[in-house]
C-alpha cells in the first residue's frame, strides 16, 4: 500500500471535516471530483486504487449514516415510497442500480463461459469474474452517493454554492492544463506525482502528436479531460452571454478570460471527443439563441448574443493556433521536440531532408483528430472494439452480459452491451427526468436552466461518443444539481 502527498492532505482535511464541519466535507468532495487521475492510496494485493473522490465520498456517506442513526427518524414503507415519489431522480438512479446488480446475478447464475477474439488478436472469455464484482462496487458506490446527495441538497443556495466549487475546481484544472502545455516546450519536468499518480491506469500526461502537446491536466488522458471541460463550458459561456455594462468591469473581464481560457484549453487537448463536445455546446447555445429563447426573456437579444459567440469562437481558435505555432518553435530551440522529416531527396550525391513546419504540425494534428479520425490507428481500434462488443450482446440482449465483462470506447455501447436494452433505457430515462424538469423551469430561470440543460446534454453526448467510464463524479453531481436547481417548491 502506498499513500500520495495529495492523499495525506485529503485524508487530514476529510477526517477534520467529518467531526467539525460536515459542509466542508461535501465541498471537498465536489472540488476533488475533477481530479480523476489522482489516487489517495492503492492496494497492491487487488490492484485497485482509491481515488480522491471515492475516499471523501465514503467519509461523507459515513457522516450521513451517523447523522441518520443519531436523529432516529421515523421510517416505514409508506414514508420511503413518498420520498421516492417526490424525488424522481433518486428513483431513476435506484432502478438503474437494480438493473446493474440484476444483470450481474444473471451472469453468475447462467454459468456462461464463452471464448471470443479481441481486436488485437488476444483471446477473451465471457464469464463472471473479479472485474464484474469490482465494476459493480465502483458504479454502485457512485450511484448510492448520487442518490443520497439528491436527498441531502434542499435549497437553491446549496446548489449555487456547490456549483461554484465545481467551477473553481475546473478553472484550476484549466490553468494547470495550460501550464502543462507551456512547460512541455521548455523541457520542465511534469510533476505527475501531484495529480497524475494512479499507477493502475494509463497516464497520458506526456502525450504529444505531430509535436503538438496534448493537454490532459488532472485527468488520465485528453479525452477524459474533455469531459470535465464540456461539463463546465456551458456555465462559462452562459455567464459570458449575460455580460452587461462596460467590459472593463472586473466581473466582465473574469467572465471573458474564463470562457476564452476554457475554449483554448479544449482545442489544445486535440481530442476528437472535445471537438464533438465543443460543437455541441456552441451549437446548442446557437440554436437556442436563434430559435428557442423566451420572448422578452433574459436571452432574447439574439443578435447581440450571436455576435458574442462568433467573436469568442474566432478569438479562441486564433489564440490556440498562436499557442501551437509559437510554442512548437520554442520547442525546436529548447530541444523539447525534434523536427519531423516529411521528404528526403538526392541532389548531386547529397541527401537533403525536408522537415514539417510548425504550421504543418498543427494542420496534421487537426486533420488526424477530425476528418481522418476513423482512418487513424486509434479510430480503427475503437471501431474494432465496438464491433467486438456488439458480437457479445447476443448472449444477453435484454439485461446485458454483466457490468465489467467488456469495455468499449463509449459510454453508450458500454451500458448497452453490459446492462442490455433495459439498462440503456433506464439510464436515458434518468437523463430525461432531469431535462424535463429543467425545461419546465426555464420560464422561472431561463439562463440557469439552459446552463444545466446544455451541460448535461453535451457531456452525455461526449461520453456516449468517446469515453466509456462512469467514474466522473462531477457529471453525476451536475445531474443532481440540475435536478435540485429546478426543484423549487419541492425541496
Amino acid at each position: 500500500m502506498g499513500i500520495t502527498i495529495l492523499g495525506v492532505i485529503t485524508a487530514i482535511l476529510s477526517i477534520y471535516a467529518f467531526f467539525k464541519n460536515e459542509k466542508l466535507l461535501l465541498y471537498i468532495l465536489v472540488f476533488l471530483s475533477t481530479f480523476t487521475a489522482a489516487e489517495i492510496f492503492h492496494v497492491n494485493a487487488i490492484g485497485m486504487p482509491v481515488l480522491t473522490f471515492e475516499f471523501v465520498g465514503a467519509i461523507w456517506l459515513l457522516r450521513q449514516f451517523v447523522n441518520f442513526v443519531k436523529e432516529k427518524p421515523k421510517i416505514n414503507k409508506e414514508i420511503i415510497i413518498n420520498m421516492f415519489k417526490k424525488n424522481k431522480l433518486a428513483l431513476a438512479l435506484l432502478v438503474f442500480l437494480f438493473i446493474i446488480v440484476f444483470g450481474e446475478i444473471c451472469l453468475l447464475i447462467s454459468g456462461i463461459s464463452e471464448e471470443y477474439i479481441l481486436p488485437d488478436g488476444e483471446l477473451g472469455i465471457l464469464k463472471f469474474g473479479f472485474s464484474n464484482v469490482k465494476q459493480t462496487i465502483i458504479v454502485g458506490f457512485i450511484l448510492v452517493l448520487t442518490i443520497v446527495l439528491s436527498f441531502k441538497i434542499k435549497t437553491k443556495e446549496e446548489v449555487e454554492k456547490l456549483l461554484k466549487i465545481f467551477i473553481i475546481s475546473t478553472i484550476f484544472a484549466i490553468i494547470w492544463g495550460l501550464l502543462q502545455f507551456i512547460t512541455f516546450y521548455f523541457k520542465v519536468p511534469y510533476p505527475a506525482f501531484l495529480f497524475n499518480n494512479n499507477p493502475f491506469a494509463h497516464q497520458a500526461y506526456m502525450q504529444a502528436d505531430n509535436n503538438i502537446k496534448r493537454i490532459s491536466s488532472i485527468a488520465l488522458e485528453p479525452s477524459m479531460f474533455a469531459i470535465n471541460l464540456i461539463c463546465f463550458m456551458p456555465f462559462a459561456l452562459g455567464a459570458f452571454l449575460q455580460i452587461k455594462g462596460k467590459l472593463k468591469e472586473k466581473k466582465n473581464i473574469i467572465a471573458i478570460l474564463v470562457i476564452l481560457s476554457a475554449t483554448v484549453c479544449a482545442i489544445l487537448t486535440t481530442s476528437s471527443t472535445t471537438y464533438v463536445g465543443l460543437v455541441t455546446v456552441y451549437g446548442l447555445y446557437g440554436l437556442y439563441i436563434l430559435f428557442g429563447f423566451i420572448k422578452s426573456g433574459e436571452m432574447s437579444d439574439r443578435k447581440k448574443n450571436f455576435i458574442k459567440m462568433f467573436v469568442i469562437t474566432v478569438l479562441s481558435i486564433g489564440i490556440a493556433a498562436v499557442f501551437c505555432l509559437v510554442f512548437v518553435k520554442i520547442g525546436y530551440k529548447t530541444g523539447a521536440i525534434d523536427q519531423i522529416p516529411i521528404e528526403t531527396t538526392e541532389k548531386d550525391q547529397n541527401t537533403e531532408v525536408q522537415y514539417n513546419t510548425a504550421y504543418g504540425n498543427m494542420i496534421d494534428t487537426l486533420k488526424q483528430m477530425t476528418i481522418n479520425k476513423l482512418l487513424s490507428s486509434s479510430g480503427k481500434e475503437r471501431m474494432a472494439r465496438e464491433m467486438a462488443g456488439f458480437s457479445l450482446i447476443k448472449y444477453s440482449p435484454i439485461v446485458g452480459i454483466g457490468l465489467g465483462s467488456f469495455r468499449t470506447f463509449s459510454l453508450f455501447t458500454n451500458i448497452l452491451i453490459n446492462t442490455g436494452i433495459i439498462g440503456i433505457l433506464s439510464f436515458l430515462y434518468m437523463i430525461f427526468v432531469v431535462l424535463k424538469q429543467l425545461i419546465n423551469y426555464r420560464k422561472v430561470d431561463e439562463v440557469g436552466s439552459m446552463m444545466f440543460i446544455i451541460s448535461i446534454i453535451s457531456t452525455t453526448i461526449a461520453l456516449f461518443i468517446g469515453v466509456p467510464d462512469f467514474v466522473f463524479m462531477y457529471y453525476w453531481i451536475i445531474i443532481v444539481l440540475g435536478y435540485k436547481f429546478s426543484d423549487e417548491g419541492k425541496m
